[in-house]
């Protein structure tokens, strides 16, 4: 197993990097606090270092700077990944300009060695899965049903502590108290686990303090986008280009920021519900509409670009209604949840109208794109929700049309856990979607890697 050495002296960054580097890379860990105690092990030629992880900067020392030059000095080729700007960092590191950019941690940490994400994540074989009993703190409800190893006359069992959205506390802390430092969770929810307690870190350095650059950008962790591709796809490729274009959402909504700074409030919102469908499911319909793009005879890149922008932007007012329902999903079906309000309906109903109006206020908009926007729910005013598709919208918008109903048929597969069978959905979207343009765009999809 290889070791990374992190240098870092906060404990909630040292949690959030703990949890998903253990996830995601499987590395052995050594967290240091300073750059002196980091040296100790740098130093010895007995302690095998693979990678070093390091803040820019702790207490005003260039300490990134420094671990290079110690590394040098002490004949250890160590590659290095900086979190954080300065001017003294040697252009050799890998930088991480953000501390919560979580998967240009992780993709830096499997480029520098040689690491294959799939192949790592395929040696976890067991039913369950060790996690430090300090991330369970951050909890009010058990996640998800856990256990502790139980040793009874020198056999060790598994024993159930919490059930699922039972009461953590102060159960947990008298375990603490005991020695015990791991606990166990099932393997297979080992990444929303991950997602969630990073959340809740995060959320909990944001409110110690809240006036972090962090908190006024949209720069904000892709870690939940990274957790579902990783859930709705086998394909690596796949994996890192819906990411990639999670990474071009946020450039997108920083600048739409600048011209249209009404909308700001409304965008960090969008933009802090990553780990939501309301979110994820416009990312993923952005990667099958470049596909279907790709394989209609009228495709081409600036049509591509224009439908990721729509994609972007067009459900932004639906997310008042995810941020108070955040467990709700299909778009077509809120109106119909008992719990949403009249007031809500009509937000729901209108909310393509809204955004369209809205998003022609930004002069960077592509011609065309209020229009997508408008009409991408079926009906050419943006309001309510088509029963029966006709040919009095847009090409592009039944391309999105498409989009969202492919993905959200993938979305359904992984709830109800039966394997995504892509000629099965494709027969699925043609019973709901009759008029021949639809299917010609449905039939795109019959060679889309999943």
């Amino acid at each position: 197993m290889k070791t990374a050495l992190i240098i870092c002296d906060n404990e909630v960054l040292n949690s959030i990097y703990s949890v998903n580097l253990k996830t995601y890379t499987e590395l052995n860990l050594i967290f240091e606090s300073s750059l002196d105690k980091a040296l100790i092990h740098i130093e010895d030629p007995d302690v095998a270092i693979d990678v070093l992880v390091t803040m820019a900067s702790i207490d005003g020392e260039d300490t990134a700077l420094l671990a290079y030059h110690n590394c040098i000095e002490n004949d250890r080729d160590i590659p290095s990944i900086v979190i954080g700007e300065g001017d003294l960092i040697p252009d050799e590191n890998h930088i991480v300009k953000n501390q919560f950019d979580i998967p240009g941690i992780i993709q830096n940490i499997f480029k520098s060695l040689g690491m294959n994400p799939k192949e790592v994540l395929a040696v976890i074989t067991e039913d369950l899965y060790e996690m430090p009993i300090r991330l369970f703190f951050p909890f009010k409800k058990a996640f998800c049903d856990t256990y502790y190893m139980l040793e009874n006359n020198g056999q060790s069992a598994p024993t159930k502590i919490f059930d699922k959205e039972s009461d953590v506390w102060p159960k947990v802390r008298e375990f603490l108290d005991q020695g015990v430092s791991n606990l166990l969770i099932p393997a297979k929810e080992r990444f929303a686990f991950t997602k969630k307690v990073t959340q809740l870190l995060i959320e909990s350095m944001e409110q110690i303090t809240p006036e972090t650059p962090q908190q006024e950008s949209l720069d904000f962790v892709e870690q939940s986008i990274d957790a579902v591709a990783e859930q709705l796809f086998d394909n690596q490729e796949v994996t890192q280009e819906v990411i990639q274009l999670s990474q071009m959402c946020m450039d997108t909504m920083e600048e739409v920021i600048e011209d249209v700074p009404d909308l700001k409030s409304l965008l960090k919102d969008l933009a802090a519900l990553k780990s939501g469908f309301l979110y994820s499911h416009s990312i993923i319909a952005g990667y099958v509409s470049t596909h279907i793009l790709d394989n209609v005879e009228w495709g081409g890149d600036a049509h591509k670009e224009k439908l990721k922008f729509v994609l972007y932007f067009h459900d932004m007012y639906l997310v008042q209604i995810y941020k108070k329902h955040p467990d709700l999903m299909y778009e077509d079906k809120l109106i119909f949840d008992p719990n949403i309000t009249e007031e809500e309906k009509e937000i729901i109903i209108n909310h393509a109208s809204e955004a369209a109006d809205a998003i022609r206020r930004y002069p960077g908009c592509p011609l065309g794109a209020d229009v997508i926007i408008m009409q991408h729910h079926g009906t050419p005013n943006g309001q309510g929700f088509a029963t029966s598709y006709k040919d009095d919208i847009s090409p592009l918008a039944k391309v999105l049309i498409i989009a969202e109903a492919f993905t959200e048929e993938i979305y359904q597969k992984i709830e109800t856990k039966t394997a995504v069978n892509v000629e099965e959905i494709m027969d699925k979207l043609k019973e709901r979607f009759t008029k021949h343009t639809y299917k010609k765009i449905i039939n795109t999809l019959a060679n889309i890697k999943i």
